[in-house]
């Protein structure tokens, strides 16, 4: 399998986003499956604290692709492609160093 899909989740998420929450949205990953009234009160918490998006709606679509990414099994793989963005690297460093941080942790506890 090509990493297309991969990077085209990454790019509707945003690499910033995949950077800062793709361990939280890891360790949650199988209650926002599940449960659909927790994931809209996620979503809406996420969407109050980025303050990114315009529309809850976005923040939905970020949430719904870094979901995929995980469900594919490509988390670090989409965690080395931000570490490795030289344009994530300008735009958001904090992205980057969670990232760096979140691939350590899912590396150990491998």
């Amino acid at each position: 399998m090509s990493n297309t899909k991969m990077i085209d989740d990454i790019k509707s998420a945003g690499g910033w986003f995949v950077g800062k929450y793709a361990g939280l949205i890891f360790e949650k990953y199988d209650q926002l499956k599940s449960d659909r009234v927790y994931k809209t009160e996620f979503i809406k918490q996420l969407f109050r604290e980025s303050g990114r998006d315009s529309k809850r709606e976005g923040t939905r679509t970020r949430v719904n692709a870094l979901m995929r990414i995980i469900e594919r099994e490509e988390i670090i793989k989409a965690l080395e492609y931000v570490i490795e963005s030289d344009n994530i690297n300008r735009s958001d460093q904090e992205a980057v160093q969670i990232a760096k941080q979140t691939l350590q942790n899912l590396k150990y506890n491998k």
